[in-house]
C-alpha cells in the first residue's frame, strides 16, 4: 500500500464516522444507476450495449455551472451535448450545503462523477479527487501544466498538491479565476485631485490618501457587510502587517494568533471604521453602497467590494451607466503594502469513484480549455488557463483594468492564499465585524478562528 492509500483510507475512514454520513443512503439516489448485468444466459445474443455518454456534475450557481443563450435561455446542456456528445447530469447544490453532502456522498461513493471545486469547502476532500497528470501529460506532453495555465492558476494548484503530499500533481484543472485585493477607483476624481495611483506604493501612502478625502468631508471606501468581501479584505491586510505569515498558517506553520495576523484585525476595524461610510460593517445592500461609485459623483472614489476580476462581469451589466464606468472611466491599483489574492472560483476535480472517466475528462478539457471555457470568458470572466483571457473591448477598458490585472493573473504575481475549510470562513465572517463594533478585542478574535482552524482544518493540512 502507498503512502497516498493509507491517507486515502484514512480520510474515507474519517468521513464515514462523521454525523453528516448518516446522510448517505439519502443521497444515494443522486447517483447515477447502476448498469443492468449483462446475459449470462444462453438464448438470444445479445445486442452491444449502448455507450454510456452521460456525466455527472455537483456544482453550486458560480458561472462554471451556467451557460446561457444571448436572449437568458439556459443552453448549457444542449451546449455540451453538440459540442462532446456528452449527456449532462447537473447536481445543484448551495455552495454552505456543499461539504455536509459531500462528507455522506464521497466515502459511499454516491457522490457524482464531477465536482466544480471551491477552496474553502474542498479542504477535507481533496483525497477523494483523481490524479490527473497522467491524462494531461497524455494529451498535452510532459510541460501541459506550465504551458496550459496562468501563473495564478498554477500557485493554487501547487498548493492544493502540497496538501495532498503528492508534490507536481495535478487534482483539479482551474476554471474562472478571480484576483482580489485590488481596489477599483473613480479616474477623473483622481485626476482631478492630482492623484498618481502608481505612486501609492506603502501603506502610509494609502493613509495619507484616504485622510486627504476624509479632510473634505468624503469616505474615501464604499464597503459593506458580506463575509466573502469581510474575509478578503482581512487576507490582503495581512500583508501589510504580517507579510507571508497567512501563506505559514494555511500550511499548518503558523498561526491566526501570531502577531502580524493578530494586528490585521485591528487594522481591518480601523479601515471599516475610519475610511469607510458610516456603518459600512452592518450594510446590507451592495447595490446602494456601488451606487455612489458607478454613478462618479466623487461621493465615493474607491471601493473594494468584490474588486479586481470579478467585476469582470459588470462589463454585461444592464445597466449602460455601469456599462460605461466600466469601459471608459474606472482604473485600479493593488492595495498599497498588500500582495494580490488569486483564487479559482470554481475548478473541475473528476471524483476517483467515478464509473465514467474518460466522460468526465471530456467534460473537464470542454469547460476549463476548451469552447465551454470561451463561453464563460466571453460574459467578462478571465480563465486559468493562459490563452483564454476577456476578449477586447475596444475601450479603456483595455489599459484601465484589462491590461493589469490579466497580466497579474498570467505572471502569478498574486500569490494564492485562502482559508481551508468552511469553518474558518465563517469564523472570521463572525469575528470581523466583533471587533469592527468593539465588542472583542483582536486577541480574541484571532484565538477563536485559531480554535476553528485546529478542530475543523488541522487534520487536513500538510507542512
Amino acid at each position: 500500500m502507498t503512502d497516498r492509500d493509507r491517507n486515502f483510507v484514512s480520510r474515507r475512514d474519517f468521513l464515514r464516522v462523521s454525523a453528516f454520513a448518516t446522510a448517505g443512503a439519502a443521497l444515494a439516489a443522486c447517483a447515477p444507476p447502476a448498469a443492468a448485468p449483462a446475459d449470462q444466459g444462453g438464448g438470444e445474443e445479445a445486442m452491444p450495449a449502448e455507450a454510456d455518454t452521460g456525466v455527472s456534475l455537483w456544482s453550486w450557481g458560480t458561472a462554471m455551472a451556467r451557460y446561457r443563450s444571448p436572449e437568458g435561455e439556459d443552453i448549457f446542456a444542449d451546449t455540451l451535448k453538440a459540442d462532446t456528445g456528452l449527456d449532462l447530469e447537473l447536481g445543484m447544490v448551495d455552495h454552505p450545503d456543499m461539504a455536509a453532502k459531500l462528507k455522506a456522498a464521497l466515502p459511499a461513493g454516491t457522490g457524482p462523477d464531477l465536482l466544480n471545486t471551491d477552496f474553502d469547502i474542498m479542504g477535507p476532500f481533496w483525497g477523494f479527487v483523481e490524479p490527473l497528470n497522467d491524462r494531461g501529460e497524455a494529451e498535452w506532453g510532459a510541460s501541459w501544466k506550465e504551458d496550459t495555465f496562468s501563473g495564478a492558476a498554477l500557485s493554487e494548484m501547487e498548493l492544493v498538491a502540497g496538501i495532498e503530499d503528492l508534490p507536481g500533481e495535478a487534482l483539479y484543472l482551474p476554471g474562472n479565476m478571480q484576483l482580489l485585493g485590488w481596489l477599483y477607483y473613480w479616474i477623473p476624481t483622481f485626476e482631478e485631485r492630482g492623484i498618481d495611483s502608481s505612486a501609492l506604493q506603502t501603506w502610509d501612502d494609502f493613509e495619507a490618501l484616504c485622510q486627504s478625502f476624509l479632510d473634505d468631508g468624503i469616505s474615501p471606501i464604499g464597503g459593506y457587510y458580506h463575509p466573502a468581501n469581510l474575509v478578503d479584505w482581512f487576507k490582503s491586510l495581512v500583508e501589510v502587517t504580517g507579510r507571508g505569515q497567512l501563506d505559514e498558517v494555511q500550511v499548518g506553520n503558523g498561526s491566526f494568533t501570531d502577531a502580524g495576523v493578530v494586528d490585521a484585525f485591528d487594522l481591518f476595524a480601523k479601515v471599516y471604521n475610519d475610511y469607510m461610510q458610516e456603518g459600512a460593517i452592518g450594510a446590507q445592500d451592495g447595490n446602494a453602497v456601488r451606487e455612489p461609485f458607478w454613478n462618479g459623483t466623487g461621493e465615493r472614489p474607491m471601493i473594494n467590494i468584490f474588486t479586481g476580476t470579478p467585476y469582470f462581469g459588470f462589463l454585461n451589466h444592464e445597466s449602460e451607466v455601469i456599462r460605461d464606468a466600466m469601459n471608459n472611466h474606472v482604473g485600479t491599483f493593488l492595495l498599497p503594502g498588500s500582495r494580490g489574492l488569486a483564487a479559482t472560483d470554481a475548478g473541475v476535480a473528476m471524483v476517483s469513484e467515478s464509473q465514467r472517466k474518460d466522460n468526465a475528462w471530456e467534460y473537464m478539457k470542454w469547460r476549463t480549455l476548451g469552447p465551454g471555457a470561451e463561453q464563460i470568458a466571453r460574459t467578462g470572466q478571465p480563465m486559468g488557463a493562459k490563452a483564454i483571457e476577456v476578449p477586447p473591448q475596444n475601450t479603456d477598458f483595455d489599459k484601465n483594468l484589462g491590461e493589469p490585472l490579466l497580466e497579474a493573473m498570467v505572471s502569478g504575481d498574486n500569490v494564492f492564499r485562502r482559508v481551508l475549510c468552511t469553518d474558518v470562513y465563517q469564523q472570521l465572517g463572525i469575528v470581523l465585524p466583533g471587533v469592527t463594533a468593539g465588542l472583542i478585542t483582536a486577541e480574541e478574535a484571532a484565538q477563536e478562528v485559531q480554535d476553528a482552524f485546529d478542530m475543523s482544518c488541522q487534520n487536513w493540512v500538510k507542512s
